[in-house]
């Protein structure tokens, strides 16, 4: 064991800490990064003092401090690495108001440095919560160029403290939902992707605590809401990444809201989410992540028969299997088209556990209702026909 000697000269001196807060801001980039990686060994020997150092130097802003980014991190670090018992609401408030303030003077999205404030906001919501998330309310009403960082960070802290953000739901909401109808198509995906981590925050705690319901009438009439907006509008925009990010945003939406408004809403969700996968890889894939959350929902809910009739289904497959069969004439095939074919070409498809799209189709083999398993298909020659005229020798194995 070592001396108490030893454990006493091992606690940074406040001059040290100051000169390696100092240092990060020097010319080298290997200083910035040596400076970074000490404080960030210190934060959990001495938070309040590192904190502290950060602090001091933060009074000017990035105007006066060339690496605001390097100084918030080591503050994230600082604040995570306290304990319980120094936690003190006021200091980190103060703490909070430093890191807002940066982020409001300016109209920049995205930065390095505001990512860096994001980070600490995320970590002061890891002991104080409600603190964090009031400071940012602060920032949502009334005019604010800042508003979609805010936005962000909410989505940030939901996906990293699910368990403490979804009991807040109903507060987020009460305030976003006022704001959403004026947020202008530059913004929307940063809403939408809000919407998506706060749903699976929601999902997540229902994992956890599946006794403790937190959709109530309130929350239930919020998301309905939001959820109206985001498909008749923002998904119908001619911005192809506000479609994508409201899809996204959709699919983890479908399981929270009414039944009645998921049936009213199919018949306008699943030709846009079906659009989106004729699109490349990575949008093909967020599509069909979101049809089969919809999927789910609409054929295997416990509360009431299926929302979608057989030919209905038909349609979904007609237009996958395009994709499936598409020629990329030698070139070598993208990982979205060949993990759709190998759902269909040998007998080993089922194994691939890791499968998105082998998931998706498996939920047909699971849907054992009498209009699915009463089903008889006829095997149609493939000779000299298209993908979509050979359509029932392809789904007959699926639904068998």
């Amino acid at each position: 064991m070592a001396s108490s000697s030893s454990l006493g000269s091992s606690i940074p001196a406040p001059e040290a800490v100051q000169v390696l807060v100092s240092s990060l801001a020097d010319e080298s980039p290997m200083v910035r990064e040596a400076s970074m990686a000490s404080l960030k060994d210190i934060s959990p020997l001495n938070p309040l003092l590192v904190l502290d150092c950060c602090s001091a130097v933060s009074r000017g802003g990035r105007r006066r401090f060339g690496n605001m980014a390097g100084v918030f991190q080591v503050m994230a670090f600082g604040v995570r690495a306290l304990d319980k018992n120094d936690i003190d609401a006021s200091y980190i408030g103060k703490l909070a108001k430093i890191a807002t303030a940066e982020i409001i003077s300016s109209k920049e999205l995205n930065a390095d440095w505001q990512r860096a404030a994001a980070s600490l906001l995320v970590a002061i919501g890891s002991h104080l919560p409600d603190l964090m998330m009031e400071e940012i309310f602060l920032h949502l009403s009334g005019p604010s160029s800042a508003l979609a960082a805010m936005i962000q960070i909410l989505a940030d802290f939901a996906s990293a403290d699910a368990l403490q953000f979804a009991p807040r739901l109903k507060g987020v909401l009460s305030r976003v939902l006022p704001i959403l109808g004026n947020v202008r198509d530059a913004q929307r995906p940063i809403f939408a992707n809000a919407f998506k981590c706060w749903c699976q925050a929601v999902w997540q705690y229902n994992v956890d605590f599946p006794s403790n319901s937190l959709i109530d009438g309130d929350v239930m009439s919020f998301l309905n809401s939001a959820f109206e907006l985001l498909l008749r509008v923002w998904a119908a925009s001619r911005d192809l990444k506000v479609r994508v990010s409201s899809v996204e945003a959709l699919g983890q939406m479908v399981g929270l809201i009414t039944r009645t408004q998921l049936k009213t809403a199919l018949p306008r969700l699943i030709p846009t989410i079906l659009e989106l996968c004729k699109k490349d890889q990575d949008i093909a894939l967020i599509a069909t992540s979101s049809l089969y959350n919809l999927l789910n929902v609409s054929l295997l809910s416990e509360t009431g028969p299926p929302l979608l009739e057989f030919e209905e289904l038909t349609v979904i497959l007609s237009t996958l299997l395009p994709v499936i069969c598409m020629d990329n004439d030698g070139k070598e095939h993208s990982d979205f088209s060949v993990g759709l074919k190998c759902l269909f070409e040998g007998p080993t498809w089922w194994d691939r556990e890791d499968s998105l799209i082998q998931a998706f189709f498996a939920l047909f083999k699971q849907a054992k209702y009498n209009w699915m398993t009463d089903l008889t298909m006829p095997v149609a020659s493939t000779q000299n026909s298209s993908p979509l005229q050979s359509q029932h020798f392809v789904y007959a194995p699926l639904l068998n």
